[in-house]
């Protein structure tokens, strides 16, 4: 057996509260409210916004705010919206780049109206896009001048409206390249959009899933993957699959999730579901530039590597509700705060820490030496690293159904050796992974 040259280190099985993924940082909203979706726009810039919470803990519906960050999530500056006071929803900011977003919000007495500002929020102008009959879902601009609309239909005709001039006009898609809505009542989520190169999906309150592969010029539609519960979001990967997060319950019932994965290249839904699915999915991401999955469920967030089929447990924390989650890269990724009523509103926007969480976002192999003894253990497993180099290293353990059950940090270390206390583990088999800001290891071990 290899010589470790090291301390030994005497690790209990609790999770430790050392190792923290989401770092958080003020949100400077202006009034008490819920933390919503983030957009970036590169590694530097991104939006938010949220809905202001009443003393009930409910949505007024009105006096909305953004927060915008310029640099990588560590400062944040909110704004107002002097167009958008009365009342009204604000379905979606799309974000181009530190001064330029576009943002979408259906006024309930004078209906759609998209707004535009180009120097960070400062003005926003009403545009001249002819949405005003109808709520609108979502916008995208894939550069300066290509870009989409969608919201209800209209006489079982979608709206759907592409410009290729920046938005200086607008131009409804035809009957003949989109499918007929099932009635005037399928409407679309308002923010559920997930983009991959030139693809597009956004989902209806049906459950079908309207897909393009040409930025909004012809479309099709993948019907329901299920009649028990509801669509919740949409995401894509690189590979260009499509991720529909379904949930149900309440907070009084508790919740369930669903989760289906469908290729343009599929015929049907592939059911992702885990038997564990008693929770919410508060927040779903794909990681760009790499195969990884994320997914927030309130106090939880997982990992998956290989589209969505298993994942792990990374991070358990209880003293924080995160929700919507965006990734610009393995070093760059927002989550927002969910709120726990008007007295505990959401204060920060939640930044991912990078590294060395980065190996366990982009699991390349890394060399260092792992050893586990006993195995099989009954009491405590020893575990004994030696890298090339002083790193930061993350340890987990997990059962076989991604369950975390054990995490630790530790920093600048080249060697280490540790005496894990497993003897309230059930008998089975785990998995432990030590990652670091290059990648991981992951071996297994059984306890009796």
């Amino acid at each position: 057996m290899k010589n470790f040259t090291l301390s030994l280190i005497v690790l209990c099985v609790t999770l430790s509260l050392q190792a923290q993924i989401w770092e958080p940082h003020n949100a400077d909203f202006l009034l008490p409210t819920q933390g919503w979706r983030i957009t970036p726009a590169n590694d530097s810039v991104a939006w938010t916004f949220g809905f202001v919470l009443d003393s009930a803990g409910d949505f007024t519906q009105r006096d909305y705010s953004y927060s915008r960050t310029t640099d990588g999530g560590n400062t944040w500056v909110a704004g107002t919206f002097p167009g958008i006071q009365t009342d009204g929803w604000l379905c979606h900011i799309f974000a181009q780049d530190e001064n330029t977003a576009w943002l979408s919000f259906f006024d309930y007495a004078e209906g759609g109206k998209v707004f535009y500002t180009s120097d960070g929020g400062q003005n926003w102008e009403l545009t001249n896009a002819p949405v005003e009959n109808f709520f609108i879902g979502a916008l995208h601009f894939w550069d300066n001048d290509h870009g989409v609309i969608w919201g209800d239909p209209i006489d079982s005709l979608f709206s759907i409206l592409t410009t290729s001039n920046g938005g200086l006009t607008w131009e409804q898609v035809s009957a003949e390249n989109m499918p007929p809505a099932i009635d005037n009542e399928e409407y679309t989520g308002a923010g559920n959009i997930a983009v991959n190169g030139d693809n597009i999906w956004f989902d209806t309150y049906y459950n079908r899933v309207l897909y393009s592969a040409d930025r909004g010029l012809t479309w099709t539609v993948w019907d329901n993957p299920s009649a028990d519960h509801y669509g919740l979001d949409v995401k894509a990967d690189e590979d260009n699959f499509l991720y529909y997060i379904h949930s149900l319950g309440s907070n009084a019932e508790g919740y369930t999730f669903e989760l289906f994965r469908r290729h343009p290249d599929d015929s049907d839904w592939t059911n992702l579901t885990p038997t564990d699915n008693s929770k919410y999915i508060s927040g779903f991401s794909h990681v760009p530039g790499t195969n990884t999955l994320v997914a927030n469920l309130i106090n939880e967030t997982r990992v998956s590597y290989d589209h969505g089929d298993t994942w792990i447990s990374i991070d358990f924390d209880s003293t924080f509700r995160r929700g919507y989650l965006s990734f610009v890269s393995d070093q760059i990724g927002y989550s927002c705060q969910m709120p726990n009523g008007y007295d505990h509103p959401s204060e920060n926007v939640y930044k991912y820490i990078g590294t060395p969480l980065s190996g366990l976002i982009d699991p390349k192999p890394i060399d260092i030496t792992l050893l586990l003894s006993p195995n099989p253990a009954v009491e405590n497993i020893q575990i004994g690293v030696e890298g090339k180099h002083a790193e930061d290293y993350w340890i987990l353990i997990n059962d076989l159904s991604g369950k975390l059950m054990y995490k630790r940090e530790l920093t600048n270390e080249t060697s280490f050796a540790s005496s894990i206390d497993i003897s309230s583990y059930v008998n089975g088999m785990y998995t432990i992974t030590v990652s670091n800001k290059d990648g991981l290891r992951t071996e297994t071990f059984v306890k009796l």
